[in-house]
Parts: structure tokens; sequence; C-alpha cells
């Protein structure tokens, strides 16, 4: 019997340990939103003169912060932050259990980058140039600052020039820092 997959109480899926990416960009959003963005972002108490209304109000923020992180992750990955009611410290240990920093992350980035098609019926150009900018950004939060492009493992004196620069051995070479669409 296949059990259904944990629904979430948010627009999104829980995070379930292969969409990281895109769950950290949607729970920033909802957190940003709920106004707990700022405990993620910056370590700064309340001040002391601030009246009892509102250190109500910021520790509310701040276990609010940790409720909505707490549920937009799988059950299995709660033992992760049982242990902890603030919402940074439930966020750096996603990031540090979640983030992908390895080359096998790379090279499926990578791969993912050359897989990307324009489909004209679906898109706009300036949807799909979105999608090649965000892979981008993937690249470079893994930690990968620059690409060093493959070199042919297959001779190129009967390739199409279009197979050539779409390799980056042409007369155009790609390169995962800079990109232009005309």
């Amino acid at each position: 019997m296949n059990m259904p997959a944990e629904s979430s109480p948010f627009a999104f899926p829980k995070l379930d340990g292969s969409n990281y990416t895109s769950w950290k960009e949607d729970m920033k959003i909802v957190l940003m939103d709920r106004g707990c963005w700022s405990f993620i972002i910056e370590d700064k108490p309340c001040p002391e003169q601030a009246t009892e209304k509102e250190k109500f109000e910021y520790d509310w923020r701040k276990q609010r912060c940790y409720t909505t992180i707490y549920q937009g992750i799988e059950r299995k990955f709660l033992p992760l932050i049982r242990h902890t009611t603030d919402g940074k410290e439930a966020w750096n240990i996603l990031k540090t259990n979640f983030e992908p920093t390895s080359k096998a992350r790379l090279a499926v980035l990578i791969d993912e980058f050359f897989e990307l098609k324009f489909n004209p019926v679906e898109e706009t150009i300036g949807i799909f140039c979105k999608r090649i900018d965000e892979k981008k950004t993937q690249v470079k939060e893994a930690g990968f600052l620059q690409y060093q492009r493959r070199q042919p493992t297959v001779p190129t004196k009967n390739c199409s020039a279009g197979y050539l620069v779409i390799c980056g051995i042409g007369k155009f070479s790609w390169a995962i820092s800079e990109y232009t669409v005309g």
C-alpha cells in the first residue's frame, strides 16, 4: 500500500530531501509574509526598552519563525530540528543537511542546465531566460563560482556549428557566469 505524500499547509511541497533549493525559496517568502524572515538573516534581540506588548509580539514572531519551518518539512526530518526552538538554528541545520555542495551535485546541476529546452508553445523567451538564470544561481549557491568548460571527447570535424556552440567549443563559448540571449 502506497502512503500518500504528506500534505503541506502551504502552497508548496514540504521539504522532502530532494527539493531543498526550491523549498528554501518558497519558505523564505512565507517567512517574509509572516514577518519572520528577519530572525533568519540577523541576530537582533528584542530592545530592552520595548513595552510588554512589543516584547510579546517579538516573542510570538520568533516562535512563529520556528513553527513555520517545522510545519514545512516532512516528519522524517523533524528529529533534525526538534532539539531547538530557534528558527535561525533550524534553518541552518536544514541548510547544512540539504544544501547541495558536492561535485556530484555540480554535475547534476550542469546536466540539468544542458537539458533546459525552450518551448515557444509553453513559455516566453523571458521565462526561459529566467529558468537559465535560476539554474546559474543554483550553481553559484552550491559553492561553484566558476565552471570549467568540458573538453570534447569526440572528434569535432563532422559536428554541426550548433552542436559546437552548445558544447562550448565553437565560435561562442559558454560560461556559467555569463550568457547572452540575442
